[in-house]
């Protein structure tokens, strides 16, 4: 009996020996707050469009005021170049089209911002082209995509993609859109799906 109770002793210090760092882990990367949402990319308007093509969006976790704070920090102090290799060291979420493409989008940031009737989510990567067959035209004003997609309360809505935009950082914390060099790709039938 007492070998018994020393043996469960020692699986029990086995298990919060390892049990411990990965609940810390767990919570402190933000995995309780995974999202992922639905669309339809509405395509491109003229000859040779394609039908609308399903996207997955998936958010990791969500870019916090301090973080922001810090980025500002970082390039106030430090400098543009800094800045960007922050913010790129950063993964939020990724993009990717329903059978591939060989596409995927990374967001280096991400913000899930209420609003009256339900919340804005704001998604920041490099900028780059949509269409594997063709390539963006780089514009150094414009070096970021943006996805915004507006939800209601039942976690529904529309949304628009820039491929080419800049951002701004805000005293409250926040990430948002703006300047853009060409008209956004619209995302039609948003949805949340856990």
């Amino acid at each position: 009996m007492g070998r018994g109770n020393k043996m469960e002793k020692q699986n029990k210090a086995r298990f919060s020996s390892w049990a411990a760092p990965v609940i810390c882990l767990f919570l402190c990367t933000g995995l309780w707050a995974q999202e992922e949402f639905q669309a339809r990319l509405f395509p491109d308007v003229g000859p040779g469009s394609q039908r609308a093509e399903k996207i997955i969006i998936s958010v990791d976790s969500y870019t916090s005021s301090e973080e922001v704070y810090q980025l500002i920090e970082t390039y106030n102090n430090r400098g543009y170049d800094q800045f960007r290799a922050v913010l790129r060291g950063m993964k939020k979420g990724i993009l990717r089209p329903i059978g591939g493409r060989g596409i995927q989008i990374i967001f280096h940031a991400a913000q899930s911002i209420p609003t009256e009737k339900g919340r804005k989510i704001v998604l920041v990567g490099e900028s780059q082209s949509w269409n594997l067959d063709s390539s963006l035209r780089y514009d150094s004003r414009f070096p970021f995509l943006v996805v915004e997609l507006s939800l209601n309360e039942k976690g529904k809505g529309s949304g628009n993609i820039y491929l080419s935009a800049d951002i701004k950082l805000t005293g409250q914390g926040t990430i948002e859109r703006d300047a853009y060099n060409a008209p956004p790709k619209q995302l039609l039938g948003v949805a949340v799906l856990k």
